[in-house]
């Protein structure tokens, strides 16, 4: 879900090219209001000849026809969407002058589009189209806000990221351990892996791993990585320091440890050597039924929360629709991403597999109903904690820093060095990227 991202300086160096290139093709399109001016309180009258509007994404045809054209074409039949692969990059089509009308990103990824120059304040349409954002789930709407700038709108929400616990019922029946339950803490989760860390057989069984990208990214404690006032990192201080120490803590547990090859590997090793007991990571829904044709027995609980946050799961970055300031169907783009907004297509949205954006508890407890392997499981464990607010300050640099914390962290885990001096360095390399940036 999250991409390896190249050097603080060779990004900065691509969205400089880029946003020359699109502010060069973009001159004489200056049609950012939707055409027409109705009455206050009455929705333009809809354009309904046939459109073909093009929508970068990065999944599968089937999935794309499944989430993304049915539910527009359920409401507005005269619209057609073909997919435009994330192969082609973002750059390469400013360049050539073949952006597409609707990009498909994560929400943290808004700052890049704004400065880009490529993502539609959306504002107008809204208005324009009578659009409820009051149907929205408050803080995944607050956290589409806080990452546009200037009060703008910069994209809509159609789903969000779902990161849960999976675990391995026939690990915890081997050991006669009691399986994990909804509601679980950090802490409860620790004591549980030292537990379920041991040796049986020859074979090393252990009790917890991870995959870090939402435990920082979308971290539960809504701390902010850059100081949105001063540009400045903002991690070397007791609340990243906790953070750090509490998943630090799992890979000191004897049998739990992990060297330079290992880390971050450990998927296959829940998933087909079956030696994990708890794994925390995004949707594998791809995988399982492989998996389980292959005899694991899982299950899966809510994500465990930190003691001053019970009950919270990470902050929203899910799926995020930006229609491009280079369109020349801008209307016809918006309608597309509001039909995809509407009841019936969040309520598709969540049966297969992603977490409906709408304030309404029945659509969320549809979460997951038409992925066979959830049926006779906790698919409920998905929606049951609530997401974390956004964090107070979102800044174009933060994918660079959480790049740079990833890496640190890491460094912390496989050299044991003192979480102090990680956090000091990291301030300083998140700094002088910054700076690079900058220039």
């Amino acid at each position: 879900m999250v991409s390896t991202k190249k050097s603080c300086i060779a990004g900065a160096a691509v969205l400089l090219t880029a946003s020359l290139a699109l502010q060069g093709c973009s001159q004489g399109n200056s049609a950012s209001n939707p055409k027409g001016n109705p009455a206050a309180g009455e929705a333009q009258k809809i354009n309904t000849e046939p459109v073909n509007l093009t929508v970068w994404a990065s999944m599968s045809e089937e999935v794309f026809q499944k989430l993304v054209v049915q539910p527009v074409k359920m409401k507005y039949p005269h619209i057609s969407l073909t997919m435009v692969g994330t192969d082609k990059k973002i750059p390469d089509l400013i360049a050539s002058d073949n952006v597409p009308d609707i990009i498909t990103d994560s929400i943290a990824s808004i700052p890049k589009y704004e400065e880009l120059k490529l993502a539609e304040d959306l504002t107008p349409f809204v208005k324009a189209f009578n659009l409820d954002l009051g149907r929205i789930s408050p803080v995944v709407l607050d956290t589409v806000r806080k990452a546009s700038s200037d009060g703008k709108l910069s994209g809509l929400p159609i789903s969000g990221n779902v990161v849960m616990m999976y675990y391995n019922k026939d690990t915890f029946d081997r050991f006669g351990v009691p399986y994990p339950k909804d509601g679980m803490t950090w802490d409860e989760t620790y004591e549980l892996a030292k537990k379920m860390t041991k040796t049986d057989g020859g074979v090393q069984y252990r009790g917890f791993h991870f995959q870090d990208v939402f435990q920082f990214t979308a971290n539960q404690l809504s701390l902010p990585i850059v100081d949105s006032k001063t540009n400045k990192a903002a991690v070397n201080n007791d609340k990243w320091r906790k953070l750090f120490e509490n998943y630090a803590r799992f890979f000191t547990i004897p049998g739990n440890e992990v060297d330079d090859k290992t880390y971050g590997g450990h998927q296959n090793q829940f998933l087909k050597d079956k030696t994990i007991a708890m794994y925390v990571t995004s949707s594998i829904f791809s995988k399982l039924p492989d998996a389980l044709k292959d005899g694991l027995n899982f299950d899966m609980v809510t994500l465990p929360s930190f003691s001053e946050a019970p009950g919270i799961t990470t902050q929203v970055d899910g799926g995020i629709r930006i229609v491009s300031s280079t369109s020349k169907h801008k209307d016809q783009a918006f309608l597309a991403l509001s039909a995809m907004l509407s009841d019936e297509a969040q309520v598709w949205t969540a049966r297969n597999g992603n977490t409906a954006v709408l304030n309404d508890p029945k659509i969320l407890e549809e979460f997951g109903k038409d992925i066979e392997i959830l049926k006779d499981r906790n698919r409920l464990g998905f929606v049951r904690n609530k997401p974390a607010p956004p964090s107070p300050s979102i800044t174009k640099y933060d994918a660079s820093a959480y790049s740079i914390v990833r890496s640190q962290f890491k460094k912390m885990v496989l050299t044991h060095a003192d979480v102090n001096t990680i956090l000091r360095e990291t301030e300083e390399l998140i700094n002088k990227a910054i700076a690079e940036a900058q220039k």
